[in-house]
């Protein structure tokens, strides 16, 4: 009994590395992003043709792009979603250890995180968001250990892995360094790290930029280049109600349907404690968590755009707030396992599950629904069948959850 009492933050923390395990390899090929499939497809088409295609029909993100494909190509999507969880698992610790958590804290910061069952699930496909995170937290760490040369590389990987990771990159080098000093002693640091972090991360796009035929129509500027979609990178139309509504929507859910009551309380009621800034650890923090939620704003598409808003948000929970209310949040997201409820009645443009989900109108309408984990259990492989179309001769091997490599000995 005194050895469970000891011990009980690290059993918690193995029970949820066991539960996002168990996320990983049960959901196989059935991903809930539905640009996963996308991306193995990139080292597919490298392996059967020996030529690079960015994924996504865009610039692509080489680096995940390979380790997502490798291991899904020789071991199978359950890996490969094994290995994105453990990126993300991996990334807490350094985003943790970086921003000063004492020890009970980091463990208490891994429960807080991995009670968020959205979070916890989206970070287990086969996607390159946890691999981006994983780099942008392991860059923060050396930034802050003043290990120049290993903090630009881990940054370079970073904007590799999600191009849109330039906007936290920058800021975090610009705000470390402007408190430090900057101009009598760090502008040579500085020039160093930013100029070092942009070639290792362009230099990795040379491909793409080979696969366009030597051009930069890859390259997708909202209000600057021309594009075929309303809005950002596949998002919704630029106007106040479309953005504002899906925003609005999508931070409520990755906070949690029950504990946004307590964000609400937190920043509403104490808002004193909570817009408190003190250091420079706590400007870098909140300068990511602002732009995150700015760029989200004009482009809300994915809870995983949010990776960092969220975790970050948590870190400051940690360090400004009560046990009592974060053993309240973290019981109000388990309760959003079992049990869960919805208030509105969304209307698709399309109902064929294998198109992307577009609304169209919403109406007002409670409703009890089972939770998350409830409702992922009873999950068919409807998502897998769907993007099984686009795998060609590895659409059998696909669907099984099967190494992807077996499709060529079946042809053989």
């Amino acid at each position: 009994m005194n050895y469970l009492q000891k011990n009980k933050y690290n059993i918690f923390i193995f029970f949820f590395l066991v539960f996002g395990a168990f996320i990983s390899l049960q959901r196989g090929s059935n991903f809930s992003d539905g640009d996963s499939h996308d991306v193995i497809l990139s080292f597919l088409n490298f392996i059967d043709f020996g030529t690079y295609s960015p994924s996504r029909g865009a610039y692509g993100h080489l680096i995940p792009e390979f380790i997502i494909g490798f291991f899904a190509y020789y071991f199978g999507t359950p890996i490969s979603n094994l290995v994105c969880f453990l990126f993300f698992f991996c990334s807490l610790y350094f985003i943790s250890k970086s921003f000063n958590l004492k020890k009970n804290d980091i463990i208490l910061f891994y429960i807080l995180s991995s009670s968020n069952f959205l979070l916890l699930a989206e970070n287990a496909n086969s996607i390159d968001y946890p691999i981006a995170l994983f780099f942008f937290s392991v860059g923060i760490f050396f930034l802050f250990k003043n290990k120049y040369l290993i903090c630009s590389i881990f940054f370079g990987l970073t904007i590799i892995s999600r191009a849109n990771f330039i906007v936290f990159v920058y800021p975090v080098i610009i705000v470390y360094f402007f408190y430090r000093d900057f101009w009598r002693k760090n502008i040579f640091n500085f020039l160093i790290v930013t100029s070092l972090s942009t070639t290792i991360g362009l230099l990795f796009f040379i491909p793409t930029f080979v696969s366009n035929d030597y051009s930069l129509n890859f390259i997708s500027i909202p209000f600057i280049t021309e594009t075929n979609t309303p809005g950002w990178y596949g998002g919704p139309e630029f106007s106040f109600k479309s953005l504002t509504t899906r925003f609005l929507f999508k931070i409520y859910n990755i906070i949690g349907i029950f504990s946004c009551f307590i964000f609400f309380y937190i920043v509403l009621i104490e808002k004193k404690k909570f817009f408190s800034i003190k250091n420079n650890n706590e400007k870098i923090y909140f300068s990511i968590i602002i732009i995150n939620l700015f760029l989200f704003y004009f482009m809300p598409v994915k809870t995983l755009l949010l990776n960092p808003f969220i975790l970050l948000c948590y870190i400051h929970i940690i360090k400004k707030f009560s046990i009592k209310i974060i053993n309240f949040i973290i019981i109000l997201n388990l309760l959003q396992w079992i049990v869960a409820y919805d208030i509105l009645s969304i209307q698709y443009k399309h109902q064929n599950l294998c198109f992307a989900k577009q609304a169209i109108s919403a109406e007002f309408r409670f409703k009890i629904l089972d939770g998350n984990f409830i409702s992922f259990l009873k999950e068919n492989n409807e998502l897998a069948e769907c993007y099984s179309q686009f795998m060609g001769k590895y659409s059998d091997v696909f669907i099984k959850n099967l190494p992807l490599r077996l499709a060529n000995n079946a042809i053989r």
